[in-house]
């Protein structure tokens, strides 16, 4: 994985990235926000299938879901404009890869709830309890978008341990 991290590092948009002064502290801005709408909007749904923040319908969390959709993918842009700038940062780091293991149980988690419990919920309007399975969905949300932040803020202090 190094090899092609070296070959990602040598080209042109890398070296663009690293010597811009701007570039780099853009992106981490523009993460941070996109962090924030994300984890706000998924962060209530979760709250929701626990039990709490009753008041809302899930119809009126659904309505903000786009908006931490664009968070999502300000995440994505920014987060590839991280690895392409410092692959070799990421490529040996396993702070990184459990970051992303715990962004694929998010994005598993969702999809499973999207799928199975999505329209029900919808439908249903405001509950007062949840049940077992979606507040399970909920857990499983907080847990793996807070370990997605956790690995991430950790990346720079545990380092190339491969």
């Amino acid at each position: 994985m190094l090899k092609y991290a070296l070959m990602l590092r040598a080209t042109s948009l890398s070296e663009m990235i690293r010597v811009s002064p701007w570039t780099w502290p853009l992106s981490e801005t523009a993460h941070f926000i996109g962090m924030c709408l994300l984890l706000g909007v998924i962060g209530l749904m979760d709250f929701h299938l626990l039990g709490f923040a009753k008041v809302m319908s899930p119809g009126a969390l659904r309505k903000l879901l786009p908006w931490g959709i664009f968070g999502f993918f300000i995440n994505l842009v920014s987060g590839l404009v991280f690895v392409i700038g410092a692959p070799d940062q990421y490529a040996s780091n396993p702070a990184f890869y459990v970051k992303l293991g715990f962004l694929a149980l998010a994005g598993l988690n969702a999809l499973y709830y999207e799928t199975s419990h999505g329209e029900k919920v919808l439908a249903a309007g405001q509950f007062e309890n949840p049940g077992a399975t979606l507040r399970l969905a909920g857990a499983v949300s907080l847990f793996s978008w807070f370990m997605v932040l956790y690995w991430g803020r950790m990346l720079p202090f545990i380092g190339n341990a491969f």
